[in-house]
C-alpha cells in the first residue's frame, strides 16, 4: 500500500496570471486520462479518494493525470475539459455495498440554468454539466465508489477501506488498459 502524502498549499498571487485557464474547442486535449479523488481526508474512511488518486498519481503513467481534492469545486471544470476521460472516486457509506462499484455518469444535453451553477461545491454530474455549458464539451465519466465503514474524524482508514482501495486500484488499472488499447481487448474476446 503507497503511503499518502500531504503538501503544503501554494502561496496565493497578488496579480492573476495573464493567459486564461479557458480553453477553446480546437485546443488538443492534455492528456487522455483524469483521476479526481475526493473526500476529507481528516475523517477516516471519507479519505478513499484522495488516498486512491494519489497512488494512480505515484504510477506516473504519461497519459494520465490524478489529483487527490478534499470537494469537487467548479474550477475542476478546466481540468475536465481537457481529457477525454474522467474517473471520479469517492467513499460510498451505504450499507449494502459490499464492493467497489464503477458506474457511468450521463451528462445532460441541455443547457441547464445559471443559478444551478452558483454552488461552491459539487457533485459529478453538476461538474460535467458546468465542464459543457464553459467548454462546449465534457469527457465520458464514471464514478467509482469504495465501500467503507466509518468517517471518524483523526481515525486512519479502516481494513475495509483498505481493502477497497485495493480493489479499486486494480478496477482502475483495467479501466486504463482498457481504454488504451480497446482493440486489443476486443480480439481476446
Amino acid at each position: 500500500m503507497l503511503p499518502l502524502t500531504q503538501t503544503s498549499p501554494q502561496p496565493l498571487t497578488q496579480t492573476p496570471p495573464k493567459t486564461s485557464s479557458r480553453i477553446s474547442p480546437t485546443t488538443s486535449l492534455e492528456y487522455d486520462f483524469l483521476i479526481i479523488g475526493y473526500g476529507n481526508e481528516l475523517c477516516g474512511d471519507d479519505a478513499v479518494g484522495p488516498w486512491v488518486a494519489t497512488a494512480v498519481a505515484e504510477w506516473k503513467l504519461p497519459t494520465v493525470k490524478s489529483l487527490a481534492v478534499p470537494q469537487l469545486a467548479p474550477e475542476l471544470s478546466a481540468e475536465l475539459a481537457k481529457t477525454n476521460y474522467v474517473m471520479f472516486v469517492d467513499a460510498c457509506g451505504h450499507t449494502n455495498v459490499r464492493t467497489v462499484q464503477i458506474d457511468p455518469i450521463v451528462a445532460y444535453d441541455q443547457q441547464t440554468s445559471s443559478m444551478a451553477f452558483a454552488a461552491h461545491t459539487y457533485d459529478p454530474l453538476a461538474l460535467l454539466n458546468l465542464t459543457q455549458r464553459l467548454y462546449n464539451r465534457h469527457p465520458q465519466a464514471w464514478l467509482l465508489q469504495i465501500p467503507i465503514e466509518s468517517v471518524d474524524v483523526g481515525s486512519g482508514l479502516s481494513s475495509k477501506a483498505h481493502q477497497g482501495c485495493d480493489h479499486a486500484l486494480r478496477a482502475i488499472e483495467q479501466f486504463l488498459i482498457t481504454y488504451r488499447q480497446p482493440y486489443l481487448c476486443m480480439k481476446s474476446a
